[in-house]
């Protein structure tokens, strides 16, 4: 049975001070309700309805976890999903898996300019996929030293795992936009 850690809390305090709230996975809970919302437990007491946060989205994805109430107060941080029971981790991986879902570009076909926006034909999954980017210098950004991140018009995220490993074709249609 894990050691159970000291309490801290990721908040301002009066003093000004920041603090952070790990909280003990042994007494964390995590599962599905009959509407498919995900449920929090913590130490026996139902919190009701969550959203997670992960917050190293792109390098650290079941590490240091930030639980959230639906009004957006933090309740607190997970070190590490392993160290949850398997169901509540499987639960949780799978409610952020849904959060931050990321479909990963494999070939870039072509891009074109039209008034300002960047219209993308893309492989995603074997299948095409086209998709709007509007302000390009802001929207294709690199996360880490080689995954870029394309986001959307609409608010969709895509991601290209490395840079340096797409096809010479579709990084030659990407460059212009990353300098």
């Amino acid at each position: 049975m894990p050691k159970p850690r000291r309490r801290m809390t990721a908040r301002m305090n009066n003093n000004d001070r920041l603090t952070i709230s790990f909280l003990n996975p042994s007494q964390c809970k995590f599962s599905f309700n009959s509407n498919g919302f995900l449920i929090f437990t913590l130490n026996g007491e139902a919190k009701g309805r969550v959203k997670l946060i992960r917050t190293y989205p792109y390098t650290l994805t079941d590490e240091y976890i930030c639980v959230h109430d639906l009004d957006d107060k933090e309740i607190g941080i997970i070190r590490s999903l392993n160290e949850l029971d398997a169901e509540s981790m499987g639960s949780a991986q799978r409610e952020l898996a849904n959060r931050y879902y990321c479909p990963t570009v494999t070939t870039v076909k072509k891009v074109k300019e039209r008034m300002g926006n960047f219209y993308f034909e893309t492989i995603i999954d074997n299948n095409p996929k086209s998709f709007t980017v509007r302000d390009i210098t802001k929207n294709l950004r690199f996360a880490s030293d080689n995954t870029l991140l394309i986001f959307d018009m609409d608010g969709n995220r895509y991601i290209i795992p490395d840079f340096d490993k797409i096809e010479e074709k579709s990084r030659h249609l990407l460059e212009p936009y990353l300098y």
